[in-house]
């Protein structure tokens, strides 16, 4: 508890406060405000903020290479097949890093080494499967920013 005297702290006064404390009066009753007219038709399901997605025309990967105004973006299109593709060249890769150890094993020498590789290679799957999965999702997350960008400048 401090003193009111103490140099440290100002002075209170005694006078009595606006009414209803120090953040003003109390509020009053609510006047009413405009009532919105009808809402136009959805273009597809609201989520739950009341936000409704526009209407999309999904143009195909032909379609979209032949945009000039580049309305439709290609890439989130060939993301799959890049990522599909990556994934089976990730493993065969693995399976020869097997096969090599395999090979090693038969050999009289270095087979400390190939076990060490075949005890390594899930991990190398594991890891570049990680790096490519985390490159992909960059080039969705920047994809998608554009994409929301274009419908808030639609909104206004």
């Amino acid at each position: 508890m401090t003193n009111p005297s103490d140099p440290g702290q100002p002075p209170r006064s005694q006078a009595p406060g606006p009414p209803g404390g120090p953040y003003g009066p109390p509020p009053g009753p609510r006047q009413p405000g405009p009532v919105p007219g009808p809402r136009p038709p959805a273009a597809g399901p609201p989520d739950q903020q009341g936000w409704v997605p526009p209407e999309r025309t999904d143009k195909g990967l032909l379609g979209a290479l032949l945009d000039a105004n580049f309305d439709s973006l290609v890439t989130p299109k060939l993301l799959k097949v890049f990522y599909t593709l990556s994934m089976v060249m990730i493993s065969l890769e693995c399976l020869a890093i097997v096969g090599l150890a395999i090979w090693i094993i038969s050999m009289d020498f270095y087979w400390a080494v190939a076990i060490l590789l075949i005890i390594a290679t899930p991990l190398i799957w594991f890891f570049q499967m990680l790096f490519v999965r985390i490159l992909m999702e960059a080039v969705v997350v920047r994809f998608k920013q554009a994409e929301y960008l274009r419908v808030i400048k639609d909104k206004v």
